[in-house]
């Protein structure tokens, strides 16, 4: 009796999977012609504010809204096949674009910040001290600028040789659709920043950001310092030099105390000495590189026994630079896998193919020069 209502069931199942898998289809072929149209008018692929009304929508939709998280995962899968399909088209119709093998000084360029900052300083230092900058207040800004075309290039911190990965901007890049093209490694060097005839006795409370608090956590601690949140280390510099407030200083770094007119009490008090932050160069899809000797990626495992390394040992030709995880908002206890990775992606081309079949969502965040 019961192998028979079970059967039953599981035909109910069948029935409606059938369907499932027919709309699904469906939808990929509209998806496609989506991705002529915007090819057509030259859009972007990505549209964040459409995808959370698609998936809000969705969620209206439901009976039970406890299948709410079901659904946003569903729709996030469905879309980011969409979006692949999407630039595979676009892929194939286009004629390798040499002049997208390099990168133009000329352009316009955005940065998260103020002037006298850590992403002001590295712009200057990739594009040059003619360089045309765009300042924003957030590393999302700075995203959304590169996506509506307000800037061909964007810079952001990726990585601190002491503090590690800055989560923010790796949580984002894929989100945007934009890609990595190139790299510049900017030394660190802090100094304590008061206004001008302020002793160090008086300074009761510091102001930076939190991964430069978090890079001079010694200092802070020996000396009792009050710590204040900025949102980068030279809005720090910028508030302590219009603040009438005797007992606060910045940590910022030393171009700032030009900028902002400020002494400098003590400096390079950063925790390690020799401290460098890896800031990425960033494009839209269509400006991005498809030729260079490094390689960053985001991918999704499937949750089982040895996946991870099963799929690392098909990268044994190349050398990984860096492995990073990062919590799936929408899938608990699954991960999102990114890496850097060096070698000759030509040469070895099918075992990277070989690596893609076994993952799931790979997304190559960029291709470009060390």
């Amino acid at each position: 009796m019961f192998s028979e209502e079970m059967q039953e069931l599981r035909k109910e199942i069948d029935r409606i999977d059938k369907e499932i898998v027919h709309l699904i289809d469906e939808r990929m072929k509209i998806s496609i012609k989506v991705g002529e149209t915007k090819k057509k008018y030259n859009t972007s692929i990505f549209d964040p504010k459409r995808e959370k009304e698609v998936i809000a929508k969705k969620i209206e939709l439901l009976e039970n809204k406890e299948l709410s998280n079901l659904i946003t995962t569903i729709y996030n899968d469905i879309m980011y096949t969409s979006k692949q399909l999407q630039k595979y088209l676009i892929d194939e119709n286009n004629n390798q674009n040499d002049d997208a093998q390099n990168i133009k000084y000329n352009e316009k360029i955005v940065y998260q910040g103020r002037e006298g900052g850590n992403g002001h300083e590295a712009a200057l230092k990739f594009f040059g001290k003619n360089a045309e900058l765009i300042k924003k207040e957030h590393f999302d800004d700075v995203l959304e600028s590169i996506r509506r075309g307000e800037s061909y290039y964007g810079i952001l911190p990726l990585e601190n040789s002491s503090t590690g990965m800055v989560n923010e901007v790796l949580d984002i890049i894929a989100d945007y659709n934009c890609k990595i093209v190139g790299e510049v490694y900017l030394p660190i060097e802090y100094g304590l920043m008061a206004k001008k005839g302020t002793d160090i006795k008086n300074i009761k409370k510091v102001i930076s950001h939190h991964q430069a608090l978090k890079q001079c956590s010694h200092f802070i601690k020996e000396n009792n310092f009050e710590e204040i949140t900025a949102s980068n280390t030279a809005e720090a510099a910028f508030i302590v030099a219009n603040s009438d407030d005797k007992s606060i200083a910045s940590i910022s770094n030393k171009n700032a105390c030009k900028v902002y007119d400020l002494d400098i009490l003590r400096e390079n008090i950063e925790n390690i000495n020799g401290n460098t932050t890896r800031f990425i160069i960033a494009a839209n899809y269509d400006n991005s590189l498809k030729f260079g000797s490094k390689m960053t990626i985001r991918f999704l495992l499937p949750h089982e026994n040895g996946s991870l390394a099963d799929s690392l040992n098909k990268l044994k030709c190349f050398n990984l630079v860096s492995i990073v995880s990062r919590p799936h908002v929408e899938r608990k206890w699954q991960y999102y896998f990114y890496i850097d990775m060096t070698g000759d992606f030509e040469k070895y081309k099918k075992e990277f193919e070989e690596f893609e079949r076994s993952v799931e969502n790979l997304i190559i965040l960029g291709i470009y020069n060390e």
